[in-house]
């Protein structure tokens, strides 16, 4: 139909924010929303901290779907992500190894 724009397929994670982090994303109310990505292979945990606007030296602890992950962790879609500053402490990063990919 003419006039009418191809959407490139877009991917949708679900991100949560933890503790001081809030304040860094204030568009997500009570520190969780829905992140849009091209849908395009790989996008990674980075890619979406990138599209918050946060470093990763705001962020200390990253899971993804409930296992704790490093910024080089693929995402897809419909995927979970949860975010924690460096000043929030939590039991599993002393024993949890971080998977990479």
């Amino acid at each position: 139909m003419p006039g009418n724009a191809i959407t490139p397929p877009r991917m949708q994670v679900t991100v949560k924010l933890g503790s001081t982090l809030r304040e860094k994303v204030p568009q997500y109310e009570g520190g969780e929303g829905v992140c849009e990505l091209p849908a395009r292979a790989p996008s990674r945990v980075k890619d979406v901290m990138d599209r918050l606007g946060l470093r990763e030296e705001d962020v200390n602890l990253i899971y993804r779907n409930h296992v704790a992950v490093t910024p080089r962790a693929q995402v897809s879609d419909g995927d979970r992500l949860a975010f924690f500053p460096p000043n929030f402490i939590h039991f599993s990063q002393f024993y949890i190894k971080r998977e990479e990919e």
